[in-house]
């Protein structure tokens, strides 16, 4: 059978800078087309859509031009497409694979609705998601909500043990200037409030006066305008400590950052669905540091893979747990080793294409 993998078209695919949405969708696609025929649409210099509108529209017309129709799509986290591709394909099967209940808070009440009553299957990527979702919308019945959470190429992360990881580190930290002796603390992400990077910044600073080695490095996209309140905010908070602000950076840079870091704190302060870069860190053998609530339990496991922190909100307790780790780097690279043992047996892109694969099966009969 043919699928029709249908990406957001706000971003194009990797390497060009996007979002974990074309990323995820890039290696499922790639997986997927192993063992069945693929048709995968998304943004490219060729397609400039204006509006999500005029960019469905137009991939509904190579669609429907195509030899070979599609057996089944499959819609990477844009709810408003499933409405007008079931006007067009009626009859073909329909998953949605949301990645976060992000978006759909912005949806009127009757385009939800009909929406989600003409789905087949809605796939999301953790168990908090999917029960965040039922207990929202009654009109999603249990049965057609599905757990498949992502994979991690580990070739693209190597350990930061590893011969290749070992190089890229020396290479990083060489580039950068930082001693052997000294420590760096990673976190990368949106550069939004939700995401903690002031209060970060605030631990930060506790566990630098008990550890002056330390340094704080943050990957993430800027506002644009220097002026900005909460730009204006971070570099208060920043002020006098080793911190550096690399901006955003391509995907297929991050693993050696990764492998130049000592340590990755994630501490989101609103919910998120699952916390695929805590995956990404993990690869890389670096112990994980993570807000202890909602889908990124499902991302990092305690004592595992790294500490969750449950008062969140407490600057205080993120820099407990850092300087903890930090105090004991033998430990913190047990912690990293064994937390890539983990991602190795749990999340790999075959297992979830495996699973997406079972589920077409089932909603085609």
């Amino acid at each position: 059978m043919t699928i029709c993998c249908i990406a957001p078209g706000t971003f194009p695919f990797p390497p060009a800078p996007c979002t974990s949405v074309e990323i995820y969708l890039w290696h499922l696609a790639r997986e997927l087309s192993r063992t069945e025929p693929l048709l995968l649409y998304g943004k490219t210099d060729a397609v400039r859509a204006d509006t999500p509108v005029s960019y469905l529209r137009h991939v509904l017309r190579e669609v429907k031009q195509h030899s070979s129709p599609p057996a089944l799509f499959h819609v990477e986290n844009r709810i408003p497409f499933v409405v007008p591709i079931k006007k067009r394909f009626a009859q073909t099967p329909l998953v949605l694979n949301l990645h976060s209940n992000v978006l759909i808070q912005d949806l009127s009440p009757l385009t939800l609705r009909m929406s989600l009553s003409r789905l087949d299957a809605l796939v999301v990527n953790s168990r908090y998601l999917q029960g965040d979702l039922l207990a929202r919308y009654p009109v999603l019945p249990k049965e057609k909500v599905h757990v498949i959470q992502p994979g991690i190429d580990l070739t693209q992360f190597p350990s930061r043990f590893s011969p290749t990881g070992a190089a890229l580190r020396a290479k990083v930290r060489a580039r950068h200037q930082i001693a052997d002796d000294q420590q760096i603390v990673l976190t990368a992400g949106r550069f939004t409030p939700r995401k903690g990077i002031a209060e970060l910044l605030d631990a930060f600073r506790l566990v630098h006066t008990a550890q002056p080695q330390s340094v704080l490095w943050i990957i993430g996209g800027r506002p644009r305008d220097e002026r900005h309140p909460f730009h204006t905010l971070l570099r208060e908070k920043a002020a006098g400590l080793p911190v550096r602000f690399f901006g955003f950076l391509p995907h297929d840079r991050l693993p050696a950052y990764y492998a130049a870091a000592d340590l990755f704190v994630c501490p989101s302060q609103q919910p998120e669905a699952f916390g695929l870069v805590n995956l990404e860190a993990s690869a890389a053998a670096l112990p994980v540091v993570a807000t202890g609530r909602w889908g990124l339990c499902e991302s990092v496991a305690q004592d595992v893979s790294g500490r969750l922190v449950e008062a969140f909100a407490d600057p205080a307790a993120f820099a407990w747990e850092i300087g903890r780790l930090l105090d004991d780097p033998q430990g913190a690279a047990q912690l990293g080793v064994s937390g890539r043992n983990w991602v190795e047996r749990r999340f790999s892109w075959e297992r979830t294409a495996r699973q997406f694969r079972a589920l077409y099966a089932r909603v085609r009969t």
